[in-house]
């Protein structure tokens, strides 16, 4: 189940680009939009604690202020870096360069969690790494500032997914979720009421900013955090490797993309990383 919640979650995760180049036509600035976004799901996630009977605890002091730093310094600066690259930078090279991440997890894990990587990782982390850059395509244009910006995403979402797999188990994924969100939302709004970000300006914006919420939010966190929480940090972020694949996809779908040759080569690379590395764990556990 670790593994199917994980793709599930990688999956909505790479709709959240389309959900935001819509808010943006219609108004919204990146930071208007995570604001919006962090804000309405920290009330939806905060009403389903309350009204859930019998309702969960709330965690400890301790656990509740790490799981808010984590939302406020650790999920809203990463996604405040993505969306910002991605305004900067063509989508392909923003997706080379951020789904380095995996790499970077792995070996952060070995190095400070003495997780020592399984052969069935050592064999699909180049395979799913080297697929995520050519799903990205060939770069057309960039800039220097737009590739630190998803370079520091990168780095900031490995921090992310360490500490959050130290936390979640401890709290649940549904209340982790919630705490998550909250920081992250008081993090936005202090931020707004400094300098106000646009924010999408009709109905057709605040209808993604809702499917961001909803979809590449709520669920897409919510099923990371479980899925994480049992299979590790390590293949975790080898399996969300499939989230570029969607975004290719929706890319065509809903923007008139062109898929190339070697988008679709990359694409299947990674495709074919991640199911090899489902039933290589899945023989493991058995």
């Amino acid at each position: 189940m670790g593994i199917i919640y994980i793709l599930i979650s990688g999956a909505a995760f790479g709709l959240l680009p389309w959900f935001a180049h819509i808010s943006y036509d219609h108004g919204a600035e990146p930071l208007g939009m995570l604001t919006a976004r962090f804000s309405i799901a920290a009330i939806l996630m905060t009403g389903r604690h309350v009204l859930r009977k019998p309702s969960r605890p709330w965690p400890k002091r301790k656990l509740f202020a790490q799981l808010f730093l984590l939302g406020a310094l650790g999920y809203s600066v990463q996604s405040a870096f993505y969306l910002y690259g991605m305004k900067r930078i063509d989508i392909s090279l923003a997706t080379v360069i951020f789904y380095m991440f995996p790499m970077f997890v792995v070996l952060a894990s070995w190095l400070f969690f003495r997780h020592s990587p399984t052969r069935a990782m050592l064999l699909c982390l180049p395979v799913t790494v080297i697929g995520a850059v050519l799903t990205g395509g060939q770069v057309k244009s960039g800039s220097w500032i737009g590739i630190l910006l998803m370079l520091s995403a990168a780095l900031w979402y490995t921090g992310y997914i360490l500490i959050s797999s130290r936390l979640v188990h401890i709290a649940g994924a549904p209340t982790s979720l919630m705490i998550v969100m909250i920081g992250a939302a008081v993090a936005n709004l202090a931020l707004w009421s400094i300098q106000r970000f646009d924010l999408p300006n009709d109905i057709t914006g605040w209808a993604a900013i809702t499917g961001a919420v909803v979809v590449s939010t709520i669920l897409a966190m919510g099923l990371f955090f479980a899925g994480v929480s049992r299979i590790g940090p390590g293949e975790a972020a080898v399996l969300s490797t499939i989230e570029p694949v969607v975004s290719i996809l929706v890319g065509v779908v809903a923007l008139n993309e062109v898929l190339t040759p070697v988008r679709v080569l990359g694409a299947t690379l990674v495709l074919v990383g991640v199911t090899t590395l489902a039933q290589l764990s899945r023989r493991t556990q058995n």
